[in-house]
């Protein structure tokens, strides 16, 4: 059974796939106080303050919605994306399986500490979002001692604001979540199936020992060593080009050609990357 989501303390009626009601709640408890709202468990980057949305700890709090700041990712030259954002983030970024996880990322920059697609806050135009980017400042976390995912909000986020701040909607409305609220959940609960797809093409990939290592450098001066930016993994076009008509007809059958054609192709983005950083 798939884990649970939740606004903490509400129970949520949404519709599976097969149009039957279900339930989304975690157990019925306290209601959070501010303090521990806070205590959100696992590394979140780009979340500096999460903490779970509820009717009481929330009920003056809003958020800007529209086009908003980009400000929280200036200084992330790498950003999470999941399988269903492949073939749309080949167009601008190289993709790459990065750790043991071989969670994979897309390169927005070149250094450290900057993202070439964000600048005073303003994303590029015309630029593919991920949806890791568009989330924000929502997320989920997981509940403590069980297997519920509760939404949760980043206070530290500019968009988040006092109630009746011009251009921000509530999250509750007479202590009910409003549609903006629901409207996060849902977008975190699709991003969590993405993920869980994510999940099996890694599996296929490491089964099937489609990667290799490799490491991102960047030339140093006349008489200085290369400088390492980054060690990750890439689908290996000679190990696909050998791989027996079983092991093809299993990529096949599980969808994941055009995710891997896709990352194939993202490589050629590494030059763009180079062409555009901006002069140190």
């Amino acid at each position: 059974m798939g884990c649970q989501h939740a606004i903490a303390g509400f129970e949520l009626e949404k519709r599976s796939s097969a149009g039957v009601p279900m339930k989304s709640a975690t157990k019925t408890k306290k209601p959070p106080t501010e303090e521990q709202g806070a205590q959100v468990n696992g590394a979140m980057p780009l979340y500096d303050a999460p903490q779970a949305v509820h009717s009481v700890t929330h009920r003056e709090i809003s958020v800007r919605t529209g086009e908003g700041s980009f400000s929280f990712a200036e200084k992330a030259p790498i950003i999470e994306v999941t399988v269903d954002e492949f073939e749309r983030a080949a167009l601008d970024f190289p993709i790459v399986f990065v750790g043991e996880s071989l969670q994979p990322f897309v390169i927005m920059g070149l250094e450290a500490d900057q993202n070439q697609f964000v600048s005073a806050g303003s994303y590029r135009p015309g630029v593919y979002v991920p949806a890791y980017l568009r989330r924000h400042p929502f997320v989920f976390a997981r509940d403590e001692g069980s297997d519920a995912l509760i939404l949760c909000l980043d206070h530290a986020s500019d968009r988040v604001v006092k109630a009746g701040d011009t251009g921000a909607m509530p999250l509750f409305d007479g202590g009910e979540p409003t549609a903006l609220t629901r409207q996060a959940l849902q977008f975190c609960e699709n991003y969590e199936a993405a993920r869980a797809r994510t999940l099996v093409l890694i599996g296929l990939l490491r089964e099937l020992d489609l990667l290799e290592a490799r490491q991102a450098t960047r030339a140093g001066a006349e008489g200085e060593d290369a400088t390492l930016l980054l060690e990750y993994q890439t689908i290996d076009v000679a190990k696909l080009d050998a791989l027996d008509p079983d092991g093809f007809q299993r990529l096949r059958a599980a969808g994941a050609l055009p995710a891997i054609y896709a990352q194939l192709a993202s490589q050629a983005n590494w030059q763009v990357l180079a062409v555009t950083r901006p002069a140190a």
